[in-house]
C-alpha cells in the first residue's frame, strides 16, 4: 500500500507542477470592426456580388465601395486596415473593365422581306 500512497503523492505533485503557479493571462480579444461599418460594408460587398462581372453596373458599384472603403478606414483596427484596403483595390481592378451590353437592331419600318412565291405575287401585280 505504501506504493499507492507514494504514487498518489508524486503524480499530485506533478500534477500542481504541471499547472504550475505561473498564471498565464488568456491572449486579448481580437479588435473588432464597428458593427455599424461592418454591416454597410457587408451590404455593398453582396450588392457588387450579386452583379455581373464585367458589366458597367460592377464597375460601378466596386468604385463607390472603394470609395467608401476610403472614407471608413481610419475607424477600422489597424489590424484590419491592409487586408482591407488590399482586397478593395483588387476587386475593383478586376471589375474596372466593363463591356457595355449590344443594342439591339431595330428593323426598318418600310422595308419588307421577300418571302417565297406568295411576295412575288404580290409584286408583280
Amino acid at each position: 500500500m505504501r506504493w499507492r500512497s507514494a504514487l498518489l503523492t508524486a503524480s499530485s505533485g506533478l500534477l500542481l507542477a504541471g499547472c504550475g503557479g505561473h498564471e498565464q493571462a488568456a491572449p486579448p480579444p481580437p479588435p473588432k470592426i464597428p458593427a455599424g461599418i461592418a454591416s454597410q460594408l457587408a451590404v455593398q460587398a453582396d450588392r457588387i456580388a450579386a452583379l455581373a462581372p464585367g458589366s458597367c453596373a460592377a464597375r460601378d458599384e466596386a468604385a463607390r465601395f472603394r470609395t467608401q472603403v476610403i472614407a471608413s478606414v481610419g475607424r477600422v483596427p489597424a489590424r484590419y486596415r491592409e487586408p482591407l484596403m488590399s482586397a478593395t483595390n483588387d476587386l475593383a481592378e478586376r471589375l474596372a473593365a466593363c463591356v457595355a451590353p449590344r443594342p439591339q437592331k431595330q428593323r426598318e419600318h418600310g422595308k419588307h422581306e421577300k418571302h417565297g412565291k406568295h411576295d412575288k405575287k404580290e409584286h408583280d401585280d
